[in-house]
């Protein structure tokens, strides 16, 4: 704080000292030339700081950072559960809308998700269970089989 104090009363004292010698240098060629000097002293002293916080240093090279340190595997189970969980209730929410629109009658609509090694989640399993014995199963998979990319499984209750 005193530093800025000192910054700030040299900045005060110039001014003073330049608005003064501007009254008093006379006017003409030279007057253009010594407002160029006092433009250019007002500029180092406004500047001065910067110069000292050249060798300003934080001092972080001391702390490191590991992200393995805070590595949770609890979290990222639960993390995954969840967005299996969130995928496979919309997967079976938008499948139950394909159905409803073609007028066919089912008793439930259920997806499995799996989970490769890589992290990655994918649909595992499609299964519809349809109310009565009347519906076509190869036309409930043919309206399925664009949505998740493979071969549903069509049974009767």
């Amino acid at each position: 704080m005193q530093n800025v104090r000192e910054w700030a009363g040299a900045v005060c004292c110039a001014c003073l000292v330049g608005a003064m010698l501007s009254m008093v240098f006379p006017s003409g060629s030279s007057k253009r030339l010594f407002g160029m000097i006092l433009s250019l002293m007002m500029l180092c002293v406004l500047l001065k700081p910067l110069r000292a916080a050249k060798d300003f240093t934080l001092g972080l090279g001391q702390y490191s950072f590991s992200a393995e340190a805070y590595e949770n595997p609890a979290f990222d189970d639960e993390l995954e559960s969840r967005a299996k969980d969130v995928y496979s209730s919309y997967l079976e929410q938008n499948l139950r809308r394909v159905l409803d629109g073609a007028n066919i009658s089912y008793k439930s609509v259920t997806v499995t998700m799996d989970n490769s090694g890589d992290g990655r989640i994918s649909i595992g399993q499609v299964e519809v269970i349809v109310k009565n014995e009347d519906v076509e199963t190869e036309r409930i998979k043919d309206l399925l089989r664009p949505y998740i990319g493979s071969e549903p499984i069509v049974r009767t209750a």
